[in-house]
């Protein structure tokens, strides 16, 4: 063998040897990573589709007809509560609107609520909640105000993103917690039980319960 064969046979690529293991802090963080971003784009997915439905209204008004211009699909669409931010025993309150992934609160601003808590409390768009922000900056939210429910059947399926949705009979999709999926242990074809918004059109549900196919 020449020299230059012996040198790039030595520069081969290193690999884990058998008594190695991969951190589990890196992994927990790359699951996180992947978590976050999921997120991230289902709740830009959720903005868009809420965007769609006033432009859809918008390019339909007719300037000769005032009620074309619904004032209640506006309202059911980005919520119309009377929302406040107070003190409560020198802890800072924040009322807010779910919309699915995040609470917008009376200030404007997105605040996340943990898919585990969201999972728990079966959150839907258009829940009231109050948001306690504590002087060592953990956030505790609560539901105050339900909005109004619908139960449905659906089937669970899979985007080509990895990220699980809810499709209905008459082929409505709805987004969903994806750690509530993780905990009931779906996988695709599953048999759904669904709750959402009573006036939504489709965005995102949570989970009732989850029949194995």
């Amino acid at each position: 063998m020449t020299e230059a064969k012996k040198t790039a046979s030595k520069a081969v690529k290193p690999t884990l040897k058998k008594t190695e293991s991969v951190d589990p802090e890196v992994m927990k963080k790359h699951q996180q990573m992947i978590n976050f971003l999921r997120n991230e784009i289902s709740g830009v997915e959720v903005e868009l589709k809420k965007m769609k439905v006033i432009l859809d209204q918008l390019v339909n008004f007719d300037p000769m007809d005032i009620k074309s211009l619904s004032s209640t699909e506006w309202d059911d669409t980005i919520g119309n509560a009377e929302l406040n931010t107070y003190s409560e025993e020198w802890v800072e309150v924040i009322e807010g609107l779910f919309d699915g992934y995040f609470m917008i609160g009376a200030d404007q601003k997105k605040y996340p609520v943990p898919m585990n808590y969201s999972s728990k409390t079966k959150l839907i768009p258009g829940d009231t909640l109050k948001l306690k922000v504590m002087p060592d900056g953990k956030f505790i939210y609560k539901l105050i105000k339900p909005a109004d429910r619908k139960h449905l059947r659906a089937i669970l399926s899979r985007t080509d993103d990895n990220k699980f949705t809810a499709v209905t009979d008459e082929g409505t999709v709805y987004f969903l917690n994806q750690a509530a999926v993780t905990f009931f242990k779906g996988t695709p074809g599953d048999e759904l039980y669904i709750i959402i918004n009573e006036k939504d059109k489709g965005s995102f549900a949570a989970i009732e319960a989850i029949i194995k196919k």
